[in-house]
């Protein structure tokens, strides 16, 4: 699946490159992206199905900067889901290329007990979507 948009002035440092601590945020745009696609945003995960998607690991691989007003794309995929956790793999493109590589892995918790729950079946099925 395919995320797009460009980079905002306040993402930015002093030299108009952005920050490192904004791929993360680029992968859970993508994440949310993903979640409105398959019928189920963040809202109605927590609401009717009474969990919360908890970020368990993170890693991130910079190999070019972006820059002010770059337009760029987040090209992303769940890789490996067993019944607690699931695994999304980021690879963000401008036109010159790769510019960041990243992997997040992720595991459910019920809402008012705050117990890992198995992975939901809805997104189960959302998986091959992407």
């Amino acid at each position: 699946m395919i995320y797009r948009r460009k980079v905002h002035f306040y993402e930015t440092d002093a030299q108009g490159i952005v920050h490192h601590s904004n791929y993360p945020r680029y992968f859970e745009e993508a994440r949310g992206y993903y979640l409105e696609q398959i019928g189920y945003p963040y809202e109605k995960v927590r609401e009717e199905l009474g969990i919360e998607i908890v970020l368990v690991e993170l890693t991130v691989n910079y190999k070019k900067p972006l820059s002010f007003g770059d337009s760029f794309e987040v090209d992303f995929r769940i890789t490996d889901m067993d019944r607690f956790t699931f695994t999304f793999e980021y690879e963000v493109r401008s036109g010159n290329g790769t510019v960041a590589t990243g992997k997040t892995r992720h595991t459910c918790l019920d809402r008012e007990t705050r117990k890992i729950v198995s992975v939901p079946q809805v997104l189960r099925k959302g998986k091959e979507a992407v």
